[in-house]
């Protein structure tokens, strides 16, 4: 695994931008899996502004995001179709009809069927996926326990369902359960880039970057297994994790 240490959060955000501009401007048409969260929402700025200055073309890509909330409207400005729409393919000009995010308010099999159909029925795999990493070792929605390799519904975690309350008026109102990618799903990308920043996340890098152990508690350390993966945290968090170049 290749980890990059940057300054700060937000040269963070423009390294893991650059690593997915460059992927684009070698492949014009690739297939990007897409991450949302508070993390990963920094990231997409810098893509927007490459794309509005002409600096890339984004016009032939496919992308497939990696969850929702099940019984989120996509309507709904906290849905993930709003944050992505808002943040990345409506300024960058992206053609909805080239994405794919999970809908949490169809049957969940018919819904499963059609993740499935966007990840696989072209014949074409992720050329590169983004993840954040949750204060619970969760890569997509996939929680500590039994890891799911395909797409599945997944009750949330806890600690998940509390740090996402700062999205939603109160804990009471956070969605507990998801439509994910499984892990499998993610491990079949061809690169894999992982963004991380804060105090919370030490517990979580730590297992990932400064230990060999693979184990479901920490689905995140599945990537460990990857050919491909790309960690991009910054001087402050490398420094709590006791991470050393």
């Amino acid at each position: 695994m290749k980890v990059i240490v940057t300054k700060n959060y937000e040269q963070s955000c423009k390294t893991t931008a650059e690593l997915i501009l460059d992927q684009v401007r070698t492949y014009p048409c690739s297939k990007l899996g897409l991450a949302t969260g508070g993390t990963a929402e920094n990231v997409y700025p810098f893509i927007v502004d490459a794309c509005q200055k002409g600096d890339v073309d984004l016009s032939k890509i496919t992308t497939v995001n990696l969850d929702e909330y099940m019984g989120m409207d996509p309507a709904s400005e906290q849905s993930y179709r709003a944050y992505m729409d808002k943040r990345l393919f409506q300024p960058a000009g992206i053609d909805a009809a080239r994405t794919y995010v999970p809908s949490g308010k169809n049957d969940p099999e018919e819904e499963i069927a059609l993740f499935n159909e966007k990840l696989y029925g072209d014949g074409h795999l992720l050329d590169l996926q983004l993840l954040g990493i949750g204060v619970s070792g969760h890569i997509g929605f996939n929680e500590p326990g039994e890891l799911i390799a395909g797409v599945h519904i997944q009750k949330l975690d806890e600690s998940t369902i509390k740090a996402n309350a700062r999205f939603f008026a109160s804990e009471a109102d956070v969605p507990t359960e998801s439509i994910t990618m499984g892990v499998g799903d993610i491990m079949k990308a061809a690169k894999i880039v992982l963004i991380a920043t804060g105090e919370n996340k030490v517990p979580a890098l730590r297992k990932l970057l400064m230990d060999d152990e693979v184990t479901a508690q920490v689905p995140a350390t599945g990537l460990k297994m990857h050919r491909d993966v790309t960690s991009v945290i910054d001087e402050e968090l490398a420094e709590k994790i006791g991470w050393k170049e």
